[in-house]
């Protein structure tokens, strides 16, 4: 599919504050920030046909000029706060940037193995389901965050739906947590809703661990430093 036919913004929320992790989206793996390894990966997509960066950061912003990334302002700082809404970053590069996409694409830094594949992947399945109106990356849940494990404390104990001991994890019903891999939105169901989550969503399972792995803190990050590391040496 040419990129001309269709108009994709690929958006890049990434503000300096981290309660996790300092200035995470400024931490280098592989000699690139967080943020340049999502631009990477948005640039060596086929049909994204343009990307922007919304960040409340002087030193984000010279990294999108550096990269020839849409970044012409700084995010208000009521945007950028932990309880902000990612909703008011993307509204504010809509409200700013020169260009009237079809389709927005949220692309968060702290998955530094999205591969371009599967973002394109992810962009033909929602325009293949006419209906749908956005759509989420999950992720099937196959260990003991499952609902089926969950356990309470009713005066010290313990109450359970099935044995944590005894259930076998491959009978487990198949259900899917949310992941920030990406997340796409028709222009239109994003001014109806406030939202990249429309009434149609659809979802777009991410089988791979490693690309699914998302850096929210100082462990992540060492993990996806020694996994990159292992990647390179092969």
């Amino acid at each position: 599919m040419p990129k001309h036919k269709i108009k994709i913004l690929a958006i890049i929320p990434a503000r300096i504050g981290s309660k996790g992790l300092k200035q995470k989206n400024l931490r280098i793996i592989g000699k690139k920030t967080l943020v340049e390894h999502s631009i990477i990966a948005a640039k060596k997509s086929n049909l994204i046909s343009r990307i922007a960066i919304s960040t409340d950061s002087s030193e984000i912003k010279k990294i999108s000029f550096k990269n020839n990334v849409w970044c012409k302002k700084l995010r208000p700082k009521k945007y950028a706060t932990d309880k902000s809404t990612t909703y008011n970053a993307v509204k504010f590069v809509l409200d700013n940037i020169d260009y009237k996409p079809d389709l927005i694409i949220e692309l968060h830094p702290t998955y530094i193995f999205r591969r371009s594949k599967t973002i394109d992947l992810a962009i033909k399945k929602l325009l293949h389901y006419k209906k749908a109106d956005s759509l989420i990356s999950v992720q099937k849940i196959e260990d003991t965050a499952h609902s089926d494990f969950a356990i309470e404390l009713v005066d010290n104990y313990i109450k359970y739906k099935k044995s944590p001991i005894t259930f076998n994890r491959h009978f487990l019903k198949k259900k899917y947590r949310s992941l920030g891999y990406i997340l796409i939105s028709k222009l239109s169901s994003f001014i109806k809703n406030k939202s990249m989550i429309g009434n149609n969503c659809i979802g777009f399972i991410i089988k791979n661990d490693e690309e699914a792995h998302d850096i929210n803190n100082l462990l992540d990050f060492q993990q996806a430093t020694i996994i990159y590391s292992n990647k390179q040496s092969k």
